[in-house]
């Protein structure tokens, strides 16, 4: 049978048509638009769809900062005829029915606004809320991405419709691109670790280099506080990053950002508060930097290892105990390593900060189960119980492996074979507490590293240090229940934490 040369053609188009759809990536395409001085981000989002009926998204993350009020957070949701929209806001749930249409596409805005009766506490607790004011936006993409509910992995942009001329801009994705409108793209795994974006008449950014790796500090330029805060930060870029990552014995970033915002707007001053993103660190500054907010940049720039690299369980409320504990004496130690602390600031916070608040605390006793329940409605109490816990048990772990070996290893040794164990598992499988032990047996008593975790960390017996032999350079004392740690008279801090 003779085959006419058209139908020959239409074949393969067709076939060539559907070759081609099956090859496609899944895509999500983000369109921002901000004027320069409201508080709105308009955000239209442009998606493929895989022959499904409906396409859900989630916003919003509930471990990200108090929810109460999402829903007047983002608005004015929207989406174009036959797709018609449903919002479950319990469940944070924003359904499409697409209805046969080809293409697919929502607009939303993002207010940046706080409430009035509440900024201060909204600034720092609600962290689901940007900071979009006259002449400055931050901007993290869990604050303004939808989640996907599927499995896929799609690749996503974002570029700039609308936004002020001459102004200064950092992302996140390529911190060499300083021109908004250019299309910035990353696959979802990478952006569901977090995107961030700065832009206004109030930023600066400078480049440093440590050990070989671009990094950047982002700052407001002036603030109601007085601070110059590219001055304040500059011993971090120039010891304390260095000093970290010898700890880890670790270079390999491709760069790295500190970015610190000076509030305006705020009833009460408040310290710094902010959140570990990936090769960042983002900062909310209500008040001077002064010695808390060196603690809180040097705490949340750690968690670029543990709290990110290596983690031990499911979630961050798993075992924070060592997420946040064990990150913080890491913290403490490279503070003063790098020279920033000195004796008396690291003798107050182990003192004034953590011993003093952890043995009059009336949950001090509390199991590791409970805090996850009552971390957001009793933070107060709860939030820093895991901080508190898990950095005395670092410390006295430091102590022990010290004594066991005469010197010869630190916490150090064994938190560096942790990591080498991390980055030898497959991505998927995660560091369990077992191996948290497994590998600290190779410094001290495997039986008894046992006892203390469960003992001390997961029923949360607080350590009797009346009973705990401490190195030579250290002596605790007890004065009504409350140990107070001391530096003998002889000993060099920075020689005990030396590397």
């Amino acid at each position: 049978m003779k085959i006419k040369k058209n139908n020959i053609l239409l074949v393969f188009l067709l076939t060539f048509s559907i070759h081609a759809y099956a090859q496609q990536k899944p895509f999500m395409d983000y369109l921002l638009s901000w004027d320069g001085y409201s508080s709105i981000l308009a955000v239209e989002l442009t998606y493929a769809v895989s022959q499904k009926d409906s396409t859900v998204f989630i916003f919003g993350d509930p471990n990200f900062g108090g929810q109460s009020d999402i829903f007047k957070v983002i608005k004015n949701i929207r989406v174009i005829q036959p797709e018609v929209l449903k919002i479950n806001e319990n469940n944070r749930q924003i359904t499409v029915y697409h209805n046969g249409a080809e293409k697919h596409r929502i607009t939303y805005e993002i207010d940046g606004s706080l409430p009035v009766d509440k900024p201060t506490k909204a600034s720092q607790r609600e962290l689901f809320r940007p900071v979009i004011e006259d002449g400055l936006l931050t901007l993290v993409s869990k604050q303004f991405t939808l989640e996907i509910t599927d499995t896929s992995n799609p690749l996503v942009s974002f570029s700039w419709r609308g936004y002020p001329k001459n102004i200064s801009y950092f992302n996140s994705v390529h911190p060499t691109q300083t021109d908004p409108s250019v299309k910035l793209s990353a696959y979802y795994d990478r952006v569901s670790e977090m995107v961030y974006f700065v832009m206004g008449d109030n930023i600066d950014v400078k480049e440093y280099s440590v050990m070989n790796i671009p990094y950047y500090c982002v700052t407001t330029k002036e603030d109601n506080y007085g601070n110059d805060l590219q001055e304040c930060l500059s011993p971090f870029f120039e010891s304390y990053f260095p000093s970290i990552h010898r700890f880890w014995k670790d270079a390999n970033f491709p760069f790295y950002f500190l970015a610190v915002t000076a509030l305006q707007n705020n009833q009460v001053p408040i310290g710094g508060g902010g959140f570990g993103i990936r090769n960042g660190f983002v900062m909310k500054l209500g008040q001077p930097f002064g010695t808390w907010e060196k603690y809180v940049t040097a705490h949340e720039t750690a968690h670029t290892w543990i709290g990110i690299k290596i983690m031990l369980g499911m979630g961050s409320f798993d075992h924070q105990w060592f997420g946040e504990g064990f990150n913080d004496y890491t913290t403490l130690i490279n503070l003063v390593n790098s020279k920033i602390y000195g004796k008396e600031d690291f003798l107050k916070y182990m003192n004034e900060k953590n011993l003093k608040l952890h043995y009059n605390s009336e949950v001090k006793g509390a199991p590791n189960d409970s805090i996850a329940a009552n971390y957001w409605t009793d933070y107060a109490n709860y939030g820093k119980l895991p901080y508190r816990r898990g950095l005395l048990y670092a410390f006295y772990l430091d102590n022990q492996i010290r004594l066991a070996s005469k010197g010869k290893y630190t916490l150090r040794n064994m938190l560096l074979d942790l990591y080498k164990l991390r980055k030898n598992m497959i991505k998927d499988k995660l560091l369990t507490v077992t191996d948290f032990i497994e590998v600290g047996a190779a410094y001290i008593d495997k039986t008894t590293l046992e006892e203390q975790i469960v003992t001390y960390m997961i029923e949360g017996e607080p350590i009797d240090f009346d009973m705990v032999r401490l190195i030579d350079e250290f002596e605790m004392k007890i004065n009504k229940n409350i140990p107070e740690l001391s530096l003998m008279e002889s000993a060099d801090l920075f020689k005990i934490y030396h590397w």
